[in-house]
């Protein structure tokens, strides 16, 4: 009698763990316990979730463990969920939980009127600071000419996402800490190094232990989960050490920086609950330079790789660069308009490789609806902006690399409403502005001045990337040869 009640106990715990909220949105069978973490692709999750939609529709309903899950694929369903208001909150990150003793910090995990607050301070000043306004060029293009000689200077095969990484960090930085780092500085190397690792470890689903957090005391030193986090953790310390010189240094009355500028922000609230304190200003910075160095380097790195595999594509734009702006000075952002055929290139860079196929995840802040299916309050909803971007039914031919599809038959660029690689909404990338005007301006500068063919020693299979957090190049490296 006890054996039969133990069985039915378990067939029944087993049946309510596989079991879905009411009216919630199509999609595979709820595994107890672990949902559908078993089953989940780690390489190009992306499409393998887009292809779920095949099968249940444009709205995916499942499980990470117990974390219900709703994943929009196709324009409809991604478009109305970034624009729904109850879907702008964040789940729980579990290594913003164990780096900021229990508590979400920064801009990019938070939510409610903490992230308003914080967001609204942090772009305002910010754009204060000359962020990705012309002011900001100078710095941009200080940071190119280094980068020019030390390519220059190179005897051997070229790894741009390193390169371009460093460059990425010193304009970063020059608004957030106040001063250009030296290229040739190792621990500025290691950085770089360390965030690509990071990134590449990262997995969208957050993996088992976001789910069963215990289980980061099992894990080894080499782990995903601990990459990320030892990851963070370095870059963190980096970034308080620049803290606690800023300290040491402050003149109040003359702000040099972000920096400068959050700590007096700390330092003349007299409000108990103040959401400015070190902690967030530490957080905050780790959040903007994290994803702004890695996604930057990512972008250049797949533009170059694609425009060699396109030889037609880099001939256009080498061509078009020395009609309108020559070879005596660097690109400037004020070119831009003129230079279309290279901006619709880059346009077609963010459709093709899009540093981000998925929107960090949202959270439903409260019941809702989403293409008539229920969300429940706590569910994370995942944007699968990679089905935007190759929906062949709108693209035509989404798996060529075809720049010329952004370019009007006037002449003009073409701007289209369906390329969103930075989402939408009030929970858009605020990086956005400054990642298209350094990408712009260092892939002009590049394809200005160098002809780059691949280093055959390291083939390149395919362009589709390696996962993670986001989406990085494969590995290549290529041979730079001047072209004046």
């Amino acid at each position: 009698m006890t054996v039969a009640i133990v069985v039915v106990v378990v067939v029944l715990l087993l049946y309510l763990a596989s079991r879905k909220p009411r009216g919630f949105p199509p999609g595979p069978p709820r595994m107890p316990l672990v949902g559908f973490l078993p089953f989940m692709e780690t390489h190009l999750p992306h499409k393998h979730l887009w292809r779920l939609s095949q099968s249940y529709g444009p709205v995916v309903g499942l499980f990470f463990g117990h974390q219900p899950v709703a994943v929009a694929n196709g324009w409809d369903a991604v478009r109305e969920s970034l624009l729904n208001d109850d879907l702008i909150g964040r789940p729980i990150n579990v290594t913003s939980s164990i780096l900021y003793n229990g508590k979400q910090r920064g801009v990019m995990f938070v939510e409610g009127g903490f992230w308003r607050e914080q967001r609204r301070f942090t772009l305002h000043h910010f754009r204060n600071l000359g962020f990705a306004k012309k002011s900001h060029e100078s710095i941009i293009h200080d940071e190119i000419g280094d980068l020019i000689n030390e390519i220059k200077d190179m005897k051997t095969s070229v790894n741009l996402q390193s390169v371009v990484g460093v460059s990425s960090i010193n304009i970063l930085w020059a608004v957030m800490g106040g001063a250009r780092l030296g290229r040739e500085d190792p621990q500025l190397t290691e950085l770089v190094n360390r965030l690509n690792r990071l990134f590449r470890a990262g997995q969208i689903n957050g993996g088992l232990v976001s789910v069963f957090p215990p289980l980061r005391h099992l894990q080894s030193q080499d782990s995903r989960f601990n990459t990320v986090l030892n990851g963070r953790i370095m870059v963190l310390d980096f970034i308080q050490r620049a803290v606690e010189e800023h300290k040491a240094t402050i003149d109040p009355d003359n702000p040099r920086d972000f920096m400068d500028i959050y700590l007096n922000e700390i330092n003349n609230s007299s409000d108990p609950d103040s959401t400015f304190v070190e902690a967030q200003l530490l957080a905050t910075c780790l959040d903007l330079f994290s994803a702004g160095v890695e996604t930057g380097s990512a972008t250049v790195s797949f533009a170059i790789l694609l425009v060699i595999l396109h030889p037609h594509v880099a001939q256009a734009i080498c061509r078009e660069l020395d009609e309108v702006v020559g070879r005596d000075k660097l690109p400037s952002i004020d070119d831009r308009h003129k230079l279309v055929y290279t901006d619709a290139t880059l346009t077609e860079v963010f459709r093709f490789r899009g540093a981000a196929p998925f929107t960090v995840p949202h959270k439903a802040m409260t019941d809702t609806t989403l293409q008539g299916h229920r969300i429940p309050a706590g569910t994370m909803v995942m944007n699968n902006l990679y089905s935007v971007h190759m929906d062949p039914h709108y693209w035509g031919d989404p798996f060529n690399f075809r720049p010329e599809r952004f370019i009007n038959t006037d002449g003009s660029l073409r701007k289209d409403e369906r390329l969103i690689p930075f989402g939408k909404g009030r929970r858009v990338c605020p990086g956005e502005a400054l990642a298209r005007m350094t990408s712009f301006l260092i892939f002009t500068s590049l394809m200005q001045h160098f002809t780059f063919t691949l280093d055959p020693a390291l083939p390149v299979t395919d362009t589709e990337g390696k996962s993670g957090f986001t989406l990085g190049p494969p590995e290549f490296t290529v041979f730079a040869q001047l072209r004046f």
